[in-house]
């Protein structure tokens, strides 16, 4: 499994205070990765996460943390900017080297962790289609991280 090299430890309060202002209970798997990791980069540089909707693997960048010094690394203010164009129980959890992000939705119907091709950088996408299911989980996402020697 990749290993990620994170941004310290969130403390429970951080995560508390988090899943108030976003209005719903991020998902356990998610939560132990904060208190763990809060956010953090892949210790191999360049690790992909295969895009089924895409048939392509995509560069995984960041993974974002809660109060963190550099704020282009902050959950909530990714949340806060992009708060109006998010579904239902869905945050913003990290970036990819394109201009995409990753959305980890915690509700019955879409539960699980999507790449929002921002940019419509692949070639399907559009303004109408640019949210594709990447995992189930948190926990599958990261699972499934593939270092570049093993693409």
């Amino acid at each position: 499994m990749v290993s990620i090299t994170g941004y310290g430890k969130a403390t429970e309060e951080a995560v508390n205070n988090f899943q108030e202002f976003v209005g719903f209970e991020i998902p356990e798997d998610y939560k132990q990765f904060l208190l763990k990791h809060n956010g953090g980069t892949t210790t191999v540089q360049n690790c992909k996460f295969y895009v089924d909707g895409l048939d392509t693997l995509v560069c995984l960048h960041a993974l974002y943390g809660l109060e963190l010094q550099d704020k282009e690394l902050d959950l909530q203010k990714w949340h806060e900017e992009n708060r109006e164009d998010l579904h239902k129980n869905c945050i913003i959890i990290g970036n990819a080297t394109c201009a995409g992000k990753i959305l980890l939705i915690n509700n019955e119907e879409e539960k699980g962790v999507y790449f929002w091709d921002q940019g419509w950088y692949s070639d399907p996408s559009s303004q109408d289609e640019n949210i594709y299911k990447v995992a189930s989980s948190f926990q599958s996402f990261i699972e499934g991280l593939k270092v570049p020697e093993e693409i």
